[in-house]
C-alpha cells in the first residue's frame, strides 16, 4: 500500500505539473509590462546598471529577481529576451505547482495513508488568469515557485526539523528571498521567521543560524536600494502608492476574479475539506498548515486594502494559490474522492467555457477601462486574431499609439531633437504620429538630457527603441516626478496619478517656444524652474547625480526621509516666488540655468 501511496503522489505532481505547463503554453504571451523588465534587462546587460534609462537609477520592476533571473539566463543560444521571460515563467509555474501537491500529499498521507489527487492545484489553474500570468513577462511564476517551495520546505520541517537541522536553515534563507521576489511575500517570509524562532526556545545557536540564513541577503540588498536609488521600496510601490486604502475599490476587485468562474463553489469544498482533515494533524502539522492560511488570508486583504489592480484576476493569483496550499493535494478518502470530482467538473466546464468578460475595446473609452483581461485587451488592441496574443516587442507596433514612432526616432535622432511627442492626427478611426521637438538654443545642463518620450504604456515604446532614448510614462513607473503626483482621486488602480504635460516637457531640454499644441507655455517654464528649487533638485539629484560614496549616504538618508512622504504638486507655481514668476511672465526661460538637475549621460 506504501508503494501505491508514493506512486499516487507521484502521478498526481506530474498530472499537476502537465496541467500547469499545457495551461500556460497554450496562453503564452507577452504584455506590455513584460516588456518594462525587459528593458531594465537589457541596460543591464549592456553594463548601464539595472535602470530603465541610461543615467536615471529608478528601480521600474517590483520583483527585484525575476530582471537578474532573465538576465542570467540571457547567454541561451537562439532565444530572444522574451523567449527567455516566457520559458522561465513557465517552468517557474510548473515548479511552483509540482512543489505544492507533493507536500500537500506527504502532509495528508502521515494521517490518511493511502492514494492522493491533485485538487486545489486544479482550482487554481482552471482559472483562465492564472493560465495567463504563467508567462506575459512577469514576475507571477517566480512568485509561484517561490511559494510552491516554500511550503514544500514548511512540510519538511514540520515533520523533520529536529532530524533534518539543515531543513531549518534553507528555510530560513528561503524567507529571506521573500522581499526580493515580491515586497508583500515579505508578509511569508516574516511570519516564517517568526515561527522558526518560537520553534528554537530560546536556544541561541539555533537562532544565530536561524537569522544567518534570513538576513544577509535581502539586507545586503537594501541598502544597496536605499544607497543607489534613494528609496526603502521599488519605485513601482511609490507610483502606485500602496500605503492607501480602497476598501470598496478592492473588494470589487477581487469579487471581479470570483464571479465569472464561480469560484467560491470549490473554495468552499476546499475550505470544508481542509478545516475537517487539519484538526486531525499533529501539531507541528496543523502549525504550518494554520501559517499558510493565515499568509494567503492576510495577502488577500492587503490586496483589498490597496484597491486591487487594473489587470483581471493578477493580484487574486497569489494569495489564493497560498490559502489553497494545504489541499493542493488531497487523500483519496471517500469524501476526498467526490470532492475531487467535483472540483474537476467544475474546472472542465471554467476551461472549456472560457472567459468572456464582455470586453469590447473599441467600444469602450479610456475612462471606462477600470479592469481588464489584460491578454485579450492587448489581443484586441493589436487587432490580432483571437489567441494570437502579441509575444514579441514588434508585435506592438500595430497599435495605434505606435503609429510613426520608427520614423519619428529617426527624425529625431538627424535633428538632436529633445524629445518625441505624440500627436493625434485624426479619429475615428484614430490615427497618430511621433514629432521631433526641437530643442533649446541656450547652453544649460538640461542639454545633458537625451532625446525623450513619454508614454502611459511604457512597455511597448521602450521596447522599440535603442537604450540611448530615454522613455518615461506619466504614471510613474519610471518617472521620479509622476511618482510624487498626487494620487487622483476615483482613478484607475495602478495608474491613478498623472504627470500633467508642462512637468514632463519642462523635464527635458526642449525650446519652450515649441511646445505642442494645448500645453501652457507659462506653465512649462515655471515647471523648469521648480526643477531648480532644493527639494526637487534633491530628488533628481537622488536618481542622476553620478554615484559616489557621498551621493550613496545621502540617498541612503533621502530614503528614510523625504523619499517616504515627499509629493510633488501638480502647479509648479508653489515652488516660486513672486519675482521669479515675474521673471517667467515677460518670457524669461528662468529654468534653464540654476542648481544642477542633469549630469552627463555615458
Amino acid at each position: 500500500m506504501e508503494k501505491r501511496a508514493r506512486l499516487s503522489l507521484l502521478i498526481s505532481a506530474a498530472a499537476a505539473g502537465v496541467f500547469a505547463f499545457w495551461g500556460g503554453w497554450a496562453r503564452r504571451w507577452i504584455s506590455d509590462d513584460g516588456l518594462i523588465v525587459l528593458r531594465t534587462v537589457r541596460n543591464i546587460l549592456a553594463g548601464n546598471g539595472p535602470v530603465f534609462n541610461i543615467g536615471e537609477r529608478v528601480e521600474a520592476n517590483t520583483s527585484t529577481l525575476w530582471q537578474y533571473l532573465i538576465a542570467v539566463f540571457s547567454w541561451v543560444p537562439g532565444l530572444r529576451l522574451e523567449d527567455v521571460a516566457m520559458w522561465l515563467a513557465l517552468i517557474c509555474t510548473v515548479v511552483g505547482v509540482v512543489a505544492a501537491v507533493v507536500a500537500s500529499g506527504r502532509l495528508w498521507q502521515r494521517v490518511h495513508p493511502g492514494l492522493v489527487a491533485p485538487f486545489g492545484v486544479i482550482i487554481y489553474l482552471a482559472l483562465p488568469p492564472a493560465r495567463d500570468f504563467a508567462t506575459s513577462g512577469l514576475e507571477w511564476g517566480l512568485s509561484l515557485a517561490w511559494i510552491g517551495v516554500w511550503w514544500a520546505l514548511l512540510v519538511a520541517w514540520s515533520q523533520h526539523s529536529e532530524r533534518h537541522p539543515r531543513t531549518e536553515v534553507f528555510l530560513a534563507f528561503w524567507a529571506g528571498l521573500s522581499w526580493l521576489v515580491r515586497p508583500e511575500l515579505a508578509l511569508y517570509g516574516g511570519l516564517t521567521g517568526i515561527v522558526l524562532l518560537a520553534a528554537s526556545r530560546s536556544d541561541w545557536r539555533r537562532i544565530g543560524k536561524i537569522l544567518a540564513a534570513a538576513l544577509p541577503v535581502p539586507a545586503a540588498y537594501q541598502i544597496f536600494r536605499m544607497g543607489y536609488y534613494g528609496l526603502l521600496t521599488p519605485h513601482t510601490a511609490v507610483a502606485k502608492s500602496a500605503s492607501g486604502s480602497y476598501w470598496g475599490t478592492g473588494a470589487r476587485y477581487v469579487w471581479d476574479t470570483v464571479s465569472p468562474y464561480a469560484l467560491w463553489a470549490p473554495l468552499v469544498i476546499a475550505a470544508a475539506l481542509g478545516v475537517w482533515w487539519t484538526l486531525r494533524l499533529p501539531s507541528q502539522e496543523k502549525l504550518v498548515t494554520a501559517l499558510a492560511l493565515t499568509c494567503g488570508v492576510l495577502h488577500l486583504l492587503y490586496v483589498v486594502r490597496v484597491g486591487g489592480d487594473f489587470m483581471h484576476g493578477r493580484m487574486v493569483l497569489l494569495p489564493l494559490f497560498a490559502i489553497l496550499l494545504p489541499v493542493a493535494a488531497v487523500p483519496l478518502t471517500a469524501v476526498g474522492s467526490v470532492a475531487a470530482i467535483a472540483v474537476a467538473l467544475w474546472a472542465g466546464i471554467v476551461v472549456f467555457r472560457g472567459h468572456d468578460l464582455g470586453f469590447e475595446p473599441f467600444e469602450e473609452g479610456p475612462e471606462n477601462l477600470t479592469i481588464v483581461d489584460e491578454r485579450e485587451f492587448w489581443t484586441a488592441v493589436l487587432l490580432r486574431e483571437s489567441g494570437d496574443p502579441p509575444r514579441y516587442a514588434e508585435d506592438f507596433l500595430a497599435s495605434d499609439l505606435m503609429g510613426g514612432w520608427e520614423q519619428g526616432l529617426e527624425r529625431a535622432a538627424e535633428e538632436n531633437a529633445a524629445a518625441v511627442n505624440l500627436v493625434l492626427l485624426q479619429k475615428d478611426p484614430y490615427v497618430y504620429t511621433w514629432e521631433p521637438l526641437e530643442r533649446a538654443k541656450r547652453d544649460s545642463d538640461l542639454q545633458n538630457i537625451p532625446t525623450t518620450a513619454y508614454l502611459i504604456n511604457l512597455g511597448m515604446v521602450s521596447a522599440n527603441s535603442d537604450l540611448n532614448v530615454r522613455v518615461l510614462d506619466d504614471v510613474g513607473l519610471a518617472t521620479p516626478l509622476a511618482a510624487r503626483q498626487p494620487r487622483l482621486e476615483g482613478g484607475r488602480i495602478g495608474h491613478d496619478k498623472h504627470l500633467p504635460a508642462h512637468w514632463k516637457f519642462a523635464d527635458t531640454a526642449m525650446d519652450a517656444e515649441v511646445a505642442p499644441w494645448g500645453v501652457d507655455k507659462q506653465k512649462v517654464l515655471q515647471a523648469r524652474a521648480a526643477l531648480r528649487t532644493p527639494e526637487i533638485a534633491e530628488l533628481l539629484a537622488t536618481s542622476r547625480e553620478p554615484m559616489s560614496a557621498q551621493r550613496f549616504l545621502k540617498n541612503m538618508k533621502f530614503s528614510v526621509t523625504q523619499g517616504r512622504t515627499l509629493q510633488v504638486s501638480d502647479d509648479p507655481a508653489v515652488y516660486l516666488d513672486g519675482e521669479t514668476l515675474e521673471r517667467i511672465s515677460q518670457g524669461e526661460d528662468v529654468g534653464l540655468a540654476g542648481q544642477q538637475v542633469a549630469w552627463p549621460v555615458k
